[in-house]
């Protein structure tokens, strides 16, 4: 028997987030799943002030970022019970450590080619996400054949 409580879908607004979020909102309404959606501002970005961050920057970024995450929601999921969060750090690792912290069932996440072979076969973060896991991942492609319809 399959028991879905929890299920993560990180989200960079892109093309296979969306597709992610499509199958994860079907997952959540066919078992009565919490959605966490995720979103990872590079640390990259978030350190570039050197010096503390007078303009707070990091604030700016969390808050235009959920805004975003809010946006990003068809208004046909707005019925499923939803947490929207914002973290800093690097991408994969801030994923498994919210993964683990929140007890997250399953992971569904979207394939995206970067550069190099093992990227552009299944994108960098989604390669160490499926391989370090402590659940089970999903990984979905925005094109080709999948199995929810609208």
């Amino acid at each position: 028997m399959i028991n879905l409580k929890s299920i993560l879908v990180p989200v960079d607004f892109s093309m296979g987030s969306k597709t992610a979020l499509d199958y994860a909102a079907a997952f959540a309404a066919d078992f009565g799943a919490q959605l966490h959606l995720l979103c990872v501002i590079e640390e990259e970005s978030l350190s570039a002030n050197i010096g503390g961050d007078p303009l707070n920057t990091k604030e700016s970024w969390r808050k235009e970022n959920l805004k975003r995450l809010n946006e990003f929601i068809p208004e046909k999921y707005k019925d499923l019970d939803i947490i929207k969060r914002v973290e800093g750090g690097l991408t994969y690792e801030t994923i498994l450590n919210y993964s683990k912290e929140n007890n997250i069932d399953l992971i569904i996440m979207g394939t995206n080619g970067t550069t190099g072979f093992i990227e552009s076969w299944l994108g960098g973060t989604t390669y160490e996400v499926a391989r370090k896991a402590p659940c089970a991942v999903l990984t979905v492609k925005p094109e080709g054949f999948g199995f929810i319809k609208e």
